[in-house]
């Protein structure tokens, strides 16, 4: 097989951050390709890594010509649950590109919540309160820089790209050609937004009317202690995060 038949480059997450509208749009653009079947997990879910490095590399195979090869699994940010991923990645692809999509991380978990209660085996709850508490992973994937720093250590900084998912929906244009600056590829592409794919809250009634859950009411609302209680567990990774890339402390309004 072709050695250009492998990524170079990785969406890593954060979930709910409009990591299937960025992949879908790179599609369009005539210099990047992604991987067949979004959220391969293949470096994260042991089960798949098993099949083989060979095997992998065939998802790839519709790729031939570009320059820029993507795999973007949101589970290679999930790095509590899925400790091996950053090594294996490294160990692949040394020279990887990595694009971290982050959120207000409360409108994350938000969205993560709708998310679970619209998948097949995941368990419904009856407010955003009750989820966060049961799920843990709710509130760990809207630790920015906990990933971020794993990352670094195996990746160095100019090779990790933040997209901030309030400036992608303000202007994906502009950040997309950003996102192909950063990939090296032709970033006065205009993408198709014809042909964009996303995986949106407005999406999960008729997901959940799939899976029989017509009837189910879902709430958002949080109350006061949980709230207090999730931001507080966040607070100290988020500040960092955000101070690292220069944004205020006020950038996701009143949370800090």
């Amino acid at each position: 097989m072709s050695e250009t038949l492998q990524p170079n480059f990785f969406i890593i997450g954060a979930p709910k951050c409009a990591t299937t509208s960025l992949a879908s749009l790179l599609t369009t653009h005539p210099q990047a390709g992604i991987v067949q079947n979004k959220e391969v997990n293949f470096f994260s879910h042991d089960k798949f890594y098993a099949q083989g490095w060979e095997r992998y590399l065939q998802l790839f195979s519709h790729c031939v010509g570009r320059k820029a090869i993507g795999d973007a699994s949101t589970a290679y940010s999930r790095i509590r649950y899925y400790p091996n991923t950053i090594s294996r990645l490294h160990q692949h692809v040394p020279n990887a590109r990595i694009i971290y999509m982050v959120r207000h991380p409360l409108q994350r978990m938000e969205s993560a919540y709708f998310e679970h209660a619209s998948s097949r085996g995941c368990q419904v709850f009856p407010s955003i309160n009750e989820a966060v508490r049961a799920q843990p992973m709710i509130i760990d994937s809207s630790r920015y820089w906990e990933v971020f720093d794993a990352y670094r250590q195996k990746f160095d900084e100019s090779r990790i790209k933040i997209v901030w998912f309030e400036e992608y929906v303000a202007n994906r244009t502009a950040i997309f050609q950003d996102v192909c600056r950063f990939l090296e590829i032709d970033n006065t592409f205009a993408p198709d937004f014809s042909r964009e794919l996303t995986n949106s809250r407005r999406k999960a009634p008729e997901r959940m009317a799939q899976l029989g859950r017509e009837n189910v009411t879902l709430n958002t609302t949080w109350n006061e202690e949980t709230r207090a209680w999730v931001i507080d567990q966040i607070r100290e990774d988020n500040l960092r995060f955000l101070a690292h890339f220069g944004k205020p402390k006020s950038f996701w309004g009143d949370l800090f």
